[in-house]
């Protein structure tokens, strides 16, 4: 019975081994051609080279394992006492804005809110909950320190947890 149990083991073992095998040729390979390492890339993707800095978001619906296609968020900033509403928006096709969200003379340094509507847009997919939702308005407040930078947002969330970072 244990050898039906872990049936994935040694392929895992070896697949592990080919990893460090190839990560051992590649770094070699490097040394050999006298080549020092790259640095690390403080800018952007390729594709966005040239582009003025932005804030853009893209979502992902973890428990579909898909683009989080129809959410709607609230945009707001923060004024020195409470956050006003800058506008909402429909995440398209690829659970992105068709725009950035701040761009040209609207991006500005400032203390920001993302409010995620989980909770309709759950009910919208008629996603098989148990119960009432867990998570109903998401807030994600952020910063822009430099109005220079280009800050991507990437969020993964389901009916009960979500995550967010700073992406370039």
């Amino acid at each position: 019975m244990h050898s039906q149990a872990f049936p994935s083991l040694a392929r895992r073992r070896f697949a592990m081994s080919g990893l460090a095998i190839g990560a051992g040729a590649l770094v070699g390979k490097g040394a050999q051609a006298g080549d020092a390492a790259a640095p690390a890339r403080a800018s952007g993707p390729i594709v966005l080279h040239g582009q003025s800095p932005r804030l853009t978001v893209h979502a992902l619906n973890t428990f579909h394992g898909e683009a989080a296609t129809g959410l709607r968020i609230d945009f707001h900033s923060f004024d020195a006492e409470d956050y006003a509403l800058l506008g909402s928006f429909t995440l398209n096709a690829n659970g992105r804005t068709d725009e950035p969200l701040l761009v040209g003379d609207s991006y500005r340094t400032g203390r920001y809110q993302l409010l995620l509507h989980v909770d309709d847009y759950f009910a919208q997919k008629k996603a098989p909950l148990p119960g009432r939702p867990f998570l109903t308005k998401v807030p994600i407040r952020f910063q822009v320190a430099n109005a220079q930078e280009r800050i991507h947002l990437p969020i993964q969330f389901g009916p009960w947890s979500y995550t967010y970072s700073r992406g370039s």
